[in-house]
């Protein structure tokens, strides 16, 4: 049985009592452009439009973010829902993947205050962008290491969310380090690393 991550591995134990090995899920690297800091647009991007996204967070934080003076857009991407028409909010409903991953690479940050994930295959998305991360708690340990190659939010508080955005937007230099190690740290995951785990396997079990 295979889980993919330490969250999902206890969480099968608990209700099924089976044990699993962790392999995460793999991203295909070579997909991703990543623009340099330079090049990217006022954009925060928030992917799933599913209550369980939270994606009234992110669209109250932007709200804060503009009323503080700041010329930044939010870009909601996911399936087509009913979700409040805001000044300064953009809906991309069913929108290509080319074209999702094509925004993402090119935006300021990701924002994700969602109130569970597995893995969170999004936030993978984004670190192969080179986009920093700015998560919830509910997000695995294992993909976003606050501080480091993103940041983790303890709230579901929208203006927890807009003053970590804001840090984003004046401290280039935390921008850049979070980028770079964002980076680093998912080549882990790319599908040929992963792909390998799951050779090992079948090579014990034959």
């Amino acid at each position: 049985v295979i889980c993919v991550s330490s969250k999902t591995m206890d969480e099968v134990k608990k209700v099924l009592n089976v044990d699993c090995s962790v392999i995460p899920i793999p991203v295909k690297l070579d997909l991703f452009k990543p623009a340099g800091h330079d090049e990217r647009e006022n954009v925060i991007v928030h992917i799933g439009t599913r209550p369980v996204k939270n994606p009234l967070i992110s669209i109250e934080a932007v709200r804060i973010l503009r009323r503080k003076g700041y010329s930044i857009k939010l870009v909601v991407v996911g399936p087509p829902t009913r979700l409040p028409e805001v000044e300064g909010v953009e809906y991309r409903y069913s929108i290509p993947e080319g074209e999702k991953l094509e925004l993402l690479c090119r935006a300021k940050a990701l924002i994700l205050p969602s109130s569970y994930e597995g893995f969170s295959y999004a936030t993978l998305e984004a670190m192969a962008c080179g986009t920093p991360a700015v998560v919830s708690s509910a997000i695995p340990e294992e993909v976003v290491i606050d501080e480091f190659n993103g940041i983790r939010v303890n709230s579901y508080d929208p203006e927890d969310y807009a003053n970590v955005l804001e840090r984003l937007l004046l401290d280039e230099g935390l921008w850049l380090k979070l980028s770079d190690e964002s980076l680093e740290f998912v080549k882990q995951f790319n599908y040929i690393e992963v792909a390998k785990k799951y050779i090992n396997i079948i090579r014990g079990v034959l």
